[in-house]
């Protein structure tokens, strides 16, 4: 967290004897940050030239998009790239040294984790192929919906792909944290400034709900620049609507069906339907 806060040292540590240790710590995190960032980049030209078209997603882009000085430490390393090349990718970091930190899911298991690992000494790198956690049945659409949402960032005269800002965002405010800084900080690291809300709002009602309420919980601190969220309030036949058709689309996917407005006219008629709309999670009420 120092490096993240290192703007403010100027103010905090005038006359403080360990003013010092506390600059080499950030010192540190930034040649750390540096070293990490070049081997990115040597890692991106060495799946690319396997035919896999990675973009740099995690601490890795949050780091790059966080305005100076404040620094965003990069714990590890993370690319985002289609399921089908995940295979290429890891064999290709292997045959250059590489080792896997854990084997690949049978194939029924890839709609239910989100990736894999390689690592050579103490720096991790993770192969994603979905960077949010979301339903099985999700999983692919979310999938597409992160890969067709990428953009350009530049770093010392490299060019990276990376996910676009509001994919970025839902990430942040989404991931997996492990130990990492809180998700409240990065927010503020990153910023808001240039998010297309409606389309962050899309693809957060699609996916993941959860990130329109954190956002919420942020609106107090006016320099964060989060615009006012306004909150879907459904009727109750909508909700149950809504209700039934997760419930559909789960039952579709176990039972590897396609899905159809048939087949989810054929479910609504079946007898325990009719149960389920009685289980329809009741309005809340908002103070």
């Amino acid at each position: 967290m120092l490096a993240a806060l290192s703007p403010a040292f100027l103010d905090w540590l005038e006359q403080d004897p360990a003013a010092a240790i506390f600059k080499g710590v950030v010192r540190q995190a930034w040649s750390r940050n540096q070293i990490r960032l070049r081997v990115a980049v040597e890692l991106e030209a060495l799946i690319a030239g396997a035919g896999v078209r990675a973009s740099i997603a995690g601490p890795l882009a949050w780091a790059l998009r966080t305005p100076g000085p404040a620094i965003r430490p990069i714990p590890y390393l993370t690319f985002l790239m289609p399921r089908e090349q995940v295979r290429r990718a890891r064999e290709v970091l292997m045959d250059s040294g590489w080792e896997p930190s854990f084997d690949l899911p049978e194939d029924q298991w890839w709609d239910w984790c989100g990736h894999v690992s390689v690592h050579q000494g103490n720096l991790h790198v993770n192969l994603h192929w979905r960077l949010i956690p979301v339903p099985p049945e999700d999983a692919r659409e979310c999938e597409k919906a992160f890969l067709a949402l990428t953009e350009r960032i530049e770093w010392n005269q490299h060019s990276l792909w990376t996910t676009s800002r509001e994919a970025t965002l839902l990430h942040i405010l989404c991931a997996e944290r492990d130990g990492d800084l809180p998700w409240q900080a990065d927010v503020a690291l990153v910023r808001a400034a240039g998010i297309d809300w409606i389309s962050f709002l899309e693809l957060a009602e699609r996916f993941a709900p959860l990130a329109i309420e954190r956002l919420r919980e942020l609106r107090p601190f006016s320099h964060l620049a989060v615009p006012e969220l306004a909150r879907d309030e459904p009727g109750v036949l909508r909700r149950k609507l809504r209700h039934l058709w997760r419930l559909y689309r789960a039952h579709s996917y176990h039972r590897k069906k396609a899905q159809s407005w048939s087949g989810f006219v054929e479910f609504l008629t079946a007898g325990t339907a009719r149960k389920l709309i009685q289980a329809v999670p009741p309005r809340i009420t908002r103070k």
